[in-house]
This record gives structure tokens, C-alpha cells and sequence, in this order.
């Protein structure tokens, strides 16, 4: 019999201790029933018609069977001896059964008085068992689908339960898919790529030249998420004492920053990425580069001995065969390159690294840092007539199923996985974000339209004042007459929030603190704050521009436009904490709902 640990030690325990919850006893028709707390396991008059009302939602074509609640086993019994009434010849090939087990005591009792089996293709887990180890027993490039049968006497909360881990391996199945279809359609360009990229092979070489080359020293790590832009002066204040590592979409970025890395990281095949290597000089670092990147990035290369080659896909006949001929090391990468980057950095044995830029987020509503030169040109081409910040803003505004806000990039959502996975790895060589740590801002709907309110109002109101300081307009009372209606508008959605929540709202206290300021030069440029700080123009006085109000006025609607989160009311849940148990510590919001990493200095 094929059964989990977990569930091994619990038919090793002694369960006389809670025999007193049990009643065991013969139904009408001769057969062996239980009560638990005076509640029938199975049916008191006939367990057959039971077991075929039960069983008769099974796919036929589905090779993944999932039995939730073993009871005394009648179900999975009556399956076995009538299998091939259940499932197509083609199918029981390949068929596998988990049966999840809610009660030990009774799984014990009916191994030894009722039915067990040594079938290889069945599998019984406990109930406490988690999804890992049902990853670990199934191969899900395999399974073509699974069906889920439920024990009826299972109480709510266990059909709960059931269904959330029937989503769990749906989940888990969908993204074996994902990778098998995203391979698929990257075979080809992949396969092309190593054919044209092998000549480099002689001048180049291979990663295993720095296997464990930077033992006793710490890196940074650089990614190009919007964030970074808050770190280039200090590291160029401190460039002669780091060694940079970056990712390839970060490499223009630090160009046109002054900042030359000492290793870029490219792993990418398809041909935008190439565009990121437009600003190539003779001082290009070390290019460590996936043999099946784009076939162009080292073509430009000025000197071909900086190349240093890996492979991500060991399972290419191609790598097989050229690793007949030469030397071509591994390292790990997933959905972004920067997985591959902390790699290269544990396979270096580098002491520390601290990674910045890593916001899979969308920070300022941007998804990269601006001069990102392969994603502004995919952005660009996509939608000419937007800026990257407004694409963004519209993909979040019009999605109706997001519920964090700003919301966690979806590869980041496989990336905690993978992470998990490779915590003890990194452990020694990563830095935790302890202030910052990756979180999930939970807002409610009226929460969420609230701050796209604050977000677009706030954007208007930055533009109008501009427009009045540089004198856009020769009528001076209509331009002013636009800012004051978005101040006025702004002020009041505030306040609206306000009185929804019971309590004083941001963004208003900021801007009536700011008109406070400035009550003598709006005085003299004939405008009036009420009682409640809303501005309008006095009675025949004349209208001028308050240059210094509308300055910081500006400023401050551009500070709101890029974080309405700080002035909104959320809820904050962070992720596991990597190093210890599976239970996170809730901290403050981090202004970016993506951060993981520390930020250097």
C-alpha cells in the first residue's frame, strides 16, 4: 500500500484513546458501518447504490482521480472491482488515484478488518498532507485532467477543504501546461539561436571558469523595476566598491546612468531583448549569456573573450549533443531572468548579494524604470499613443478582477514558489527586506475606486498647473480657473472618503495645509479659501498666477498621481517570511506592494 508519511506515523500511534467517538455496527444489509459523534460514515441501508451515486461523476477520459474522505473504505473498494466501468482501457494506462484520508482512526480500522491493497497506481495521503506532496507523486506533464469524488459524510468544513485542494492541483496542472505550450512555441527560436550561437563557442567560455570565484565578496544585483531609479546616485557614489551583477533589460538603464556592471545576465531568446545592448561600448563587461539568447546580443559584442556561456535547457537534443564536443554548465532560471542572476550569483559563491529593482509590482505604474530600452520599444509599439505609465495604468484600471492595488505582477505569483523551493539555498547569500517586506495590499472596491479617483484627478491636476506656469493659455483667468476646479474637485472626493470612513481623509488635510501656506499670495492674486478650504476667485478683484502656489501645487499633485496608496485606508498581508516558518509577520505597507529584497545602502 502506497501511503504517506504522515499518514504512516498516524496508523503507528496508539488511537485507543479516541475509540469512545466510534460506533461500529452492521447496516441492513449485512455490512460493517461506523458512526462518528453519532453521525453515519456511510449509509445505514445500502453502501452499494451508495457507492455508484457517489462515484458517477467520474470522467471517463480523465487520468487523475482525487477521492476525498477514505471513510471505511467501501468507496475506493467498490472503484477497484469495477474499474473498467469507470474508465477507458486507453486511460487505466496511465491512471493514478489519491485518496485523502480525514480520519485515521477509521482508516486504520478498516485496513485490518475490511479492505487494503497494494495497487502501485494508488496513492492514500492524510488530510494534513500538503500540495508538495502530491507534486512530488505526480507528474502532471501526464495527467490530462482530474476528477474530484467526494465521501457524502464528509462535513462542510471538509468539502471546504477538498475543494480548495482541488484547486490547488488545477492550479498546478495549468501551469505544467503553461510551460509545456511556452516551450513548444520556443523550441524552434531556441534551437535556432544555440545553432548560430555556437560559433562564439571557441572565444567564449564556460560559466564553470567562475564557479566559485567570488567567495569572501558581496554583490549588488540589479533589476530594472521602476524602483531603481531611487538608488543610481548612490551607486555611483559607491561603483569602485561594488561588484555589479545586472539583468539584461537593466544594462541601458545604467548606461545612460554612467554605470558600467561588471556582469550582465541575458537569457531571453526573442528579439527585443537585443535592443537593450544598443549602447554597447569597449568597456562591455562580462556577458554571461544562455547559448539560446537572441543571436544578435553577441554579434555586437566588441571583445567575444567576455562572453561566458550557460545552458537553462538541459532537455534540448541540441545542448546534449554540443555537450559531446564542449564544456556547457547550468543554471536555474524560470519566468524572469532575475532568477537566473541570484543563481549566478549562489554559483559563484558570492557571501551576500542585495538586489535591487526587483519590484514585480507596478510601482509609480510603471512597469519598468524608464530608458528600459527593449520594454519602452515593446510598449511603444504596442501602443504608440501612450506612455508606459498610462498603458499600465489602464491594464490595472480595467481589469475588474484585481483586488490589490497597486497588484503583484502574475509571473511573481509563481516566482513565491519558486523561492520557497530554493530558500536553503539562497539563504546564505541573500538579504531579507526586513522593513520592506513583500506584502499584498487587500482594498475594498469603493477603496479601490477611490484611489484611481485620487490617481487620475491628482494627474489632471499636475498638467493644469503646469499648463498655468508655462503659460499655455493667454487667457490667465480660464487656466486658473481649471486648476481651481480640480483642487476644489480633489478636495471634495476627500472628503467625501472621509465621511464614508468616519475619520479625516487624505488627500484634502495635505492640500489645506499647502492653501494655508499661501493664504497672503492667494489673497493678492485675487483668489478666496472658504471656511472649509475651498478656493474661488474674489468679487472684481484681478486675477493673477500665484506662481509659487501653483509650483507646489504641482509638486504635490505629481507626488499623489505616483502613490495614491498612501492615502487610502488597506489592509496588508505579507507573504511567508523565506527564512522561517510558513506563517508571515504583517508590517507596514511597503510603498510598492513588490518589494522582496533589501536596497543597497
Amino acid at each position: 500500500m502506497n501511503i504517506s508519511v504522515k499518514l504512516h506515523n498516524a496508523l503507528n500511534k496508539d488511537l485507543n484513546n479516541k475509540k469512545s467517538e466510534y460506533k461500529i455496527e452492521k447496516n441492513a444489509d449485512g455490512f460493517i458501518i461506523a458512526y462518528k459523534n453519532n453521525r453515519a460514515v456511510h449509509s445505514k441501508y445500502n453502501i452499494e447504490n451508495e457507492c455508484k451515486r457517489t462515484l458517477e461523476k467520474i470522467n471517463k477520459n480523465k487520468n487523475l482521480l482525487i477521492i476525498y474522505g477514505y471513510g471505511l473504505g467501501y468507496i475506493i473498494k467498490y472503484l477497484i472491482e469495477n474499474i473498467e466501468n469507470y474508465f477507458d482501457k486507453k486511460i487505466l494506462e496511465s491512471l493514478k488515484i489519491i485518496v485523502v484520508v480525514e480520519d485515521d482512526y477509521l482508516f486504520k480500522y478498516s485496513y485490518y478488518n475490511i479492505f487494503n491493497t497494494d495497487k502501485k497506481n494508488i496513492f492514500f495521503i492524510h488530510a494534513e498532507d500538503n500540495i508538495d506532496y502530491i507534486n512530488k507523486i505526480v507528474d502532471y506533464k501526464n495527467i490530462n485532467g482530474v476528477s474530484l469524488v467526494l465521501l457524502p459524510s464528509l462535513t462542510k468544513e471538509e468539502k471546504d477543504k477538498a475543494n480548495k485542494f482541488y484547486e490547488e492541483i488545477l492550479n498546478n496542472i495549468e501551469k505544467e501546461f503553461s510551460n509545456i505550450w511556452t516551450n513548444l512555441y520556443f523550441e524552434n527560436i531556441w534551437t535556432k539561436n544555440i545553432i548560430l550561437n555556437s560559433k562564439y563557442i571557441n572565444k567564449s567560455s564556460d560559466i564553470s571558469v567562475f564557479k566559485n570565484a567570488f567567495n569572501g565578496f558581496n554583490a549588488l544585483l540589479i533589476c530594472p523595476g521602476p524602483t531603481l531609479i531611487n538608488y543610481i546616485e548612490k551607486i555611483k557614489t559607491h561603483r569602485k566598491n561594488l561588484i555589479i551583477i545586472c539583468v539584461d533589460t537593466s544594462y541601458s538603464v545604467l548606461c545612460k546612468n554612467g554605470i558600467i556592471p561588471d556582469f550582465i545576465i541575458t537569457v531571453d531568446g526573442g528579439f527585443f531583448n537585443s535592443l537593450d545592448f544598443v549602447c554597447e561600448n569597449k568597456k562591455f563587461p562580462y556577458l554571461v549569456m544562455d547559448i539560446a539568447c537572441n543571436k544578435i546580443i553577441p554579434k555586437i559584442i566588441y571583445d567575444r573573450t567576455k562572453i561566458i556561456r550557460f545552458t537553462s535547457t538541459d532537455n534540448l537534443g541540441i545542448i546534449e549533443y554540443l555537450k559531446k564536443f564542449t564544456d556547457l554548465s547550468s543554471l536555474t532560471t524560470s519566468s524572469t531572468v532575475a532568477t537566473t542572476m541570484i543563481d549566478f550569483a549562489y554559483y559563484t559563491d558570492f557571501d551576500k548579494v542585495l538586489l535591487i529593482g526587483f519590484d514585480n509590482s507596478y510601482p509609480y505604474y510603471q512597469r519598468h524604470i524608464k530608458h528600459a530600452l527593449s520594454y519602452e520599444y515593446m510598449i511603444n509599439k504596442t501602443r504608440k499613443l501612450k506612455t508606459m505609465e498610462s498603458y499600465y495604468f489602464e491594464a490595472i484600471k480595467n481589469n475588474s478582477n484585481i483586488n490589490v492595488y497597486p497588484p503583484t505582477e502574475f509571473i511573481f505569483e509563481n516566482q513565491i514558489e519558486y523561492f520557497k523551493e530554493l530558500k536553503n539555498k539562497y539563504k546564505s547569500i541573500v538579504s531579507l527586506n526586513n522593513a520592506n517586506p513583500l506584502v499584498m495590499v487587500k482594498l475594498s472596491a469603493d477603496t479601490q475606486a477611490y484611489a484611481l479617483n485620487v490617481k487620475e484627478m491628482s494627474m489632471e491636476l499636475s498638467e493644469a498647473s503646469q499648463d498655468v506656469l508655462n503659460g499655455r493659455s493667454e487667457d490667465v483667468e480660464d487656466n486658473m480657473n481649471r486648476v481651481l476646479s480640480l483642487y476644489n474637485g480633489l478636495l471634495k472626493r476627500s472628503d467625501e472618503y472621509g465621511e464614508e470612513n468616519h475619520k479625516p481623509s487624505r488627500p484634502g488635510g495635505e492640500l489645506r495645509y499647502l492653501v494655508e501656506g499661501h493664504t497672503a499670495e492667494l489673497f493678492e492674486s485675487g483668489i478666496a479659501i472658504d471656511s472649509d478650504g475651498f478656493l474661488s476667485f474674489s468679487d472684481e478683484a484681478e486675477i493673477k498666477v500665484p506662481e509659487k502656489f501653483i509650483t507646489d501645487l504641482a509638486s504635490k499633485a505629481e507626488q499623489m498621481s505616483m502613490n495614491p496608496m498612501e492615502y487610502v485606508d488597506k489592509k496588508v498581508y505579507s507573504y511567508a517570511h523565506l527564512y522561517q516558518s510558513d506563517i508571515g509577520t504583517a508590517y507596514q505597507a511597503s510603498a510598492f506592494s513588490g518589494m522582496l529584497f533589501n536596497s543597497y545602502c
